[in-house]
């Protein structure tokens, strides 16, 4: 794979950011790509070299979210043995992630993020969890990455003093024993 060239990855950081402040003024369902290249200072055509429309810049975000999680559940399993299961390893790389950005993340947590944002992540979780435990079948798969959801926008709502760290325990502690280990 060619490397980006650094003003290209440059131009789309500034989309990037832009959309992130957009979401967080008026949500993402509501801001508009011509709003979107106003904001990172670039033109629409710029845009459209870059991105067929806000939901590919969108969909570009949380796979560089994926990268980066993976990145940080691959040595984290690499280092050391662990008590959590493979399935979710992705659960404490993903609670520190949302706790560094937890005004978006409470955003799309509390009803006020775009359907597409939720399907995203869901579908990212639940990757996580089907690499983890390929004998998983779907409905565990599902219920896992559910859950996983509903623990966040708990933990943004309900306990946000909590730790990263103390979240994901408490939820592997009330998962994980539902799962066979092989």
């Amino acid at each position: 794979m060619a490397k980006t060239d650094r003003r290209v990855r440059r131009t789309q950081r500034a989309l990037y950011d832009a959309m992130i402040q957009l979401i967080l003024e008026k949500g993402f369902d509501a801001i508009t790509v011509a709003e979107i290249a106003e904001r990172a200072d670039v033109g629409r055509s710029t845009f459209y070299a870059h991105y067929a429309e806000k939901e590919d810049l969108l969909q570009g975000s949380i796979d560089e979210l994926r990268a980066a999680l993976q990145q940080r559940v691959d040595a984290a399993l690499s280092v050391a043995e662990s008590d959590t299961h493979p399935a979710l390893s992705f659960c404490l790389p993903m609670a520190e992630h949302v706790a560094e950005f937890r005004q978006l993340h409470a955003m799309f947590s509390h009803g006020r993020g775009s359907a597409l944002v939720a399907e995203l992540m869901h579908e990212m979780w639940a990757g996580f969890v089907r690499t983890g435990w390929p004998e998983g079948d779907t409905l565990a798969v599902e219920a896992i990455a559910g859950g996983f959801g509903a623990t966040i926008s708990w933990w943004l709502e309900k306990a946000p003093e909590l730790a990263p760290a103390d979240v994901v325990a408490r939820f592997v502690s009330l998962v994980q024993p539902g799962m066979a280990r092989k």
